[in-house]
């Protein structure tokens, strides 16, 4: 045979096709062969749950800040407190000139002389109640005026009833029985008062001077309810006083005033929290409604941690995380995803979105600035079957495990589709039965792209 320059490359490729196989052949022996070798455990196929999560760290801030302002003009007196400082709820923050006399006016209210004053004001409203009862008994009669209080409790007595399921249909005729004479005698009396007074005093009485008379003793035990509150506040001493007031009349009014009197020139922190800025000095004029101090509430805190942009489109406002903190690395902490930054903060040219998470109300004493691991569950599963990460394998876009017989002695590889996938665990859709035995490799050969690739090999 003749040997030319074309039979001579044709030779050299079928040498360098064959070498190539016989070394790729030997790298998959290879590398079965050191994944073989590898093997240091079994695991049985067990049913659990599984999740997904996203992790990152931040740290605690406030999530409010609150400014206080005085709602009415005046020369600040003192601020005894200073920017940094941690205050509590109660704590007073500043104080208008003003604040001494209304302190000192609204202490006397409590005083021997402000409790005489409370007591004098409801006894002249009862003897304003007596006068009114028999203004109004001159101009109806006293009999007529006896049948309009039976007439009332004959009413209140029946409108029980109709609002009692087990009043009997007896009772309720009764009542009404007791209604319709009341309202008979009082109208029978009003009329022969009348008719008295017009012939004896010839006095004409219309129906002005009897809505008139009546109107009056309804204003008179206004009076006198309000009387007795205040005085009953009175007694009790400052603390009843602490909150607003539903003012039933002058007495009542007097005590809300003195109160007011006092918030009004003075700033109290309504939280916990730790004062930022003071905007005032004690000797100058502060305007209505001009910031005085500036306060972090240090009883709401949120965390705020950055998310790769793979991550951060998993998130979802409202969504419930959980939340450990270094410093209590046993316990955790609910919360809630509040805001997603629309816009990437770059950090070394890695592309991250700000997420922001309210805590839940907690018992620990968290403090701003501590550490934080946000955990974002992202899915779930619930009694599926799982196998160890390193029990998978795979090859040309499959996934396989190594079964182990019963007997221990034998193993097949079962090809396997897979669900969700985690660094240490991956659910098992089809190949598996809970109770097989398969093969835990300490370097499964694996294809990166596959064991990332959730549901591959067309399980849902």
């Amino acid at each position: 045979m003749k040997w030319n320059k074309k039979n001579l490359l044709i030779v050299f490729v079928i040498v360098l096709i064959a070498a190539a196989g016989i070394g790729i052949s030997r790298t998959m022996t290879t590398r079965r062969a050191a994944s073989a070798a590898s093997v240091t455990e079994t695991a049985v196929v067990q049913s659990g749950d599984l999740s997904v999560t996203v992790d990152a760290t931040g740290s605690l801030t406030p999530l409010t800040e609150i400014t206080l302002a005085f709602p009415t003009a005046g020369r600040i007196y003192e601020i005894p407190v200073s920017e940094g400082q941690t205050v509590k709820r109660g704590d007073v923050l500043a104080r208008l000139e003003g604040n001494i006399q209304a302190e000192a006016d609204f202490q006397a209210l409590f005083s021997d002389a402000g409790v005489l004053q409370a007591e004098l004001a409801a006894a002249n409203a009862q003897d304003g109640l007596v006068d009114a009862i028999d203004y109004l008994k001159y101009r109806i009669g006293s009999e007529t005026y006896y049948w309009e209080e039976q007439l009332a409790q004959a009413e209140e007595t029946l409108a029980a009833l109709d609002a009692d399921p087990n009043a009997s249909a007896e009772q309720k005729s009764e009542a009404q029985k007791a209604v319709d004479y009341a309202r008979r005698k009082q109208e029978y009396l009003l009329r022969d008062n009348i008719a008295y007074l017009e012939k004896v005093d010839d006095y004409y009485l219309d129906d002005s001077d009897i809505t008139f008379a009546r109107l009056k003793l309804e204003n008179a035990n206004v009076a006198l309810q309000d009387a007795e509150a205040a005085l009953e506040i009175v007694k009790s001493g400052p603390s009843a006083l602490q909150t607003p007031l539903a003012a039933l009349g002058p007495e009542m009014a007097r005590l809300e005033r003195a109160r007011q009197n006092v918030e009004n020139t003075r700033l109290i922190t309504m939280s916990d929290g730790v004062i930022t800025t003071l905007y005032y000095q004690a000797g100058e004029y502060a305007n209505p409604g001009a910031p005085v101090i500036a306060l972090t509430d240090v009883s709401i805190l949120k965390a705020e941690v950055y998310l790769d942009e793979t991550d951060v489109v998993k998130i979802a406002l409202g969504m419930q995380v959980v939340v450990t903190v270094d410093a209590f690395p046993s316990m955790e902490v609910s919360g809630e995803v509040i805001e997603i930054a629309s816009t990437a903060a770059v950090q070394s040219g890695v592309v991250l979105y700000p997420v922001t998470v309210r805590l839940d109300a907690t018992e620990l004493p968290l403090r701003s600035g501590m550490t934080v691991s946000v955990i974002f569950p992202i899915e779930q599963r619930t009694d599926t079957l799982l196998v160890p990460f390193r029990a998978i394998e795979t090859e040309g876009g499959q996934a396989y495990v190594t079964r182990v017989t019963a007997s221990g002695r034998e193993a097949e590889r079962v090809a396997v589709t897979l669900g969700l996938i985690t660094d240490t665990q991956v659910e098992i859709l089809s190949g598996l039965e809970a109770g097989d035995v398969v093969t835990v490799y300490a370097n499964p050969v694996q294809d990166s792209e596959v064991m990332k690739n959730p549901m591959f090999g067309g399980g849902q």
